[in-house]
């Protein structure tokens, strides 16, 4: 750490999440690595999961503008015959 630099809080650690709609006008949260997000009804629901997940971390939540279309990616996309709990690296959350 330089001589001239203090700082109270740690710096941000960047985006974690992104918030948006997808194609069929859905809202979506994704991470970063594609490893944890969802679908919701609203906006609200789908920032207060990205807040959650991230801690509340500042900065950690970025919402897109209405212009851009987002999508789960690809471990999300995976095949009706393949079952989702064979990847040990995907948390999927929601209510019914």
């Amino acid at each position: 750490m330089n001589k001239g630099m203090s700082k109270v809080e740690p710096p941000s650690r960047g985006v974690r999440f992104t918030v948006g709609r997808d194609a069929g006008g859905r809202w979506i949260v994704s991470d970063r690595e594609g490893l944890i997000g969802g679908l919701f009804t609203d906006r609200a629901s789908a920032v207060h999961f990205a807040m959650f997940e991230s801690d509340h971390e500042p900065g950690a939540v970025c919402c897109v503008p209405e212009d851009v279309t987002l999508s789960l990616g690809p471990i999300f996309e995976t095949p009706v015959s393949r079952s989702p709990a064979k990847s040990s690296h995907m948390k999927i959350v929601g209510r019914a």
